[in-house]
C-alpha cells in the first residue's frame, strides 16, 4: 500500500515536470522606444501655397538685453544713449533651422524680462529656471524686440528664396518703428508639447503661424507652422 502511494507521487511529479517543460515561456516584455528620442530638430510651414521644410541645425545662441528700452538723449544725430530697467535683464534663447542647402533657414526666439535676482551666471545671465522659459500654451509675438524689448514672447526671422523676413519691427532707433499694434493679432504661436525623455533631454513641439515683413515692411503670410525642437538637459 504504501509503495503504490510513493508510486503515484512519482508518476504525479513526472507529469507535472513533463508538462512544465512543455508549457511555453511567455515573451519578453520589450520596451518600445520613444520615437521622440530619435527626433532631431524640424519646422516646416506653408509660405505662397508651397511646403518649406527644415530639419538641419545651423546654430543658437544666447542674448541678454536692456528690457523697456527707452531714448535718453541723441548727441550730435546719430549716438543715442539708451536706458532702461536697471533690475530686470530682457533675456532670450534662439533657434536657426535650416535646409540642407541654407536656401530656406528659420530662426525662433524665446524671449522673456527677468529680475535680476532670477538669474544666475557671469558675463551672460541665466535664468536659474531655464526651463521656464519654454512652457505649454499660446504665446504672443513680440513686436518691439531689438528695440523696446518690453514684450515677452516669441519671434520669428525666416530666410526664404534669397529674401529674408521678420515678424517684429524696426530694430534701430534710427528708424520709425511701422509695425501697429495690431500687426500679429491673426497669428498663433502655441507650444503643444515639452517634454522630458527617458535620456534626459526636454524635447518641445509647437505649432504656429505668423505674417511675416521684408525689409520695405511688405507683409507676407506662413501658415501651417510645425516646430520640434531638442532643447537639451535642464
Amino acid at each position: 500500500m504504501k509503495s503504490q502511494k510513493m508510486l503515484g507521487i512519482a508518476l504525479s511529479l513526472l507529469l507535472f515536470t513533463a508538462c512544465k517543460k512543455n508549457t511555453p515561456l511567455p515573451d519578453p516584455i520589450v520596451e518600445k522606444p520613444d520615437p521622440l528620442e530619435l527626433a532631431g530638430d524640424s519646422a516646416s510651414y506653408t509660405i505662397d501655397g508651397k511646403l518649406s521644410i527644415v530639419n538641419k541645425v545651423n546654430s543658437g545662441g544666447t542674448l541678454n538685453r536692456q528690457p523697456n528700452s527707452k531714448v535718453d538723449s541723441i548727441v550730435k544725430g546719430y549716438h543715442y544713449y539708451i536706458s532702461g530697467d536697471k533690475d530686470s535683464v530682457f533675456y532670450g534663447r534662439r533657434y536657426d533651422i535650416h535646409d540642407s542647402g541654407y536656401d530656406n533657414t528659420v530662426s525662433f526666439f524665446f524671449l522673456k524680462k527677468y529680475h535680476k535676482n532670477a538669474m544666475e551666471g557671469n558675463g551672460i545671465l541665466f535664468p536659474k529656471n531655464r526651463i521656464g522659459l519654454y512652457s505649454v500654451g499660446k504665446y504672443n509675438y513680440a513686436l518691439d524686440f531689438g528695440r523696446d524689448n518690453s514684450h515677452n514672447g516669441v519671434a520669428l526671422e525666416v530666410h526664404n528664396q534669397n529674401v529674408n523676413y521678420k515678424t517684429y519691427g524696426s530694430d534701430s532707433w534710427r528708424e520709425p518703428q511701422v509695425l501697429k499694434p495690431d500687426a500679429q493679432s491673426q497669428s498663433t504661436f502655441e507650444v503643444t508639447n515639452l517634454k522630458k525623455l527617458k535620456s534626459g533631454i526636454y524635447i518641445l513641439e509647437a505649432k504656429f503661424s505668423a505674417t511675416i515683413f521684408d525689409r520695405n515692411f511688405k507683409p507676407k503670410k506662413i501658415e501651417n507652422g510645425y516646430l520640434r525642437l531638442r532643447l537639451g538637459y535642464f
